[in-house]
């Protein structure tokens, strides 16, 4: 069974993140992909298919969907994952699957045939 949460971003101003950055730091654990400085980098390639789906039910306020990523953490490949976001409304699931470099590139040619081999969603 999929588990959903409440995610809200928040835009921060430099004097109100230097602020607040200890006082989280010594609530929430710090996440697995930070560096020493307790930041990361992401990058994230969306995918949708030849109708724009995922697109277009996201400009035209659908209440639940998905949409399918491949994201990677500090300009590396050594973590590579294929990820599936769930919404519905205000909250959010999220699936993901490891992959390696040769897989991604055979993401990235079009052939995802490999994926059903991984239990991918």
């Amino acid at each position: 069974m999929r588990t959903y949460r409440h995610e809200q971003k928040y835009l921060l101003f430099e004097p109100q993140y230097a602020q607040l950055r200890p006082v989280l730091a010594a609530l929430l654990a710090r996440d697995r992909h930070a560096g020493p400085s307790g930041e990361y980098m992401i990058r994230s390639l969306y995918f949708d298919d030849v109708y724009n789906t995922a697109y277009n039910e996201k400009d035209s306020g659908v209440y639940a969907r998905k949409k399918y990523r491949v994201r990677i953490y500090n300009c590396k490949d050594s973590v590579i994952q294929l990820e599936c976001k769930y919404k519905q409304g205000a909250y959010i699931s999220k699936e993901a699957v490891p992959l390696s470099r040769a897989e991604y590139q055979r993401l990235l040619e079009g052939d995802c045939r490999f994926l059903l081999d991984k239990g991918a969603a």
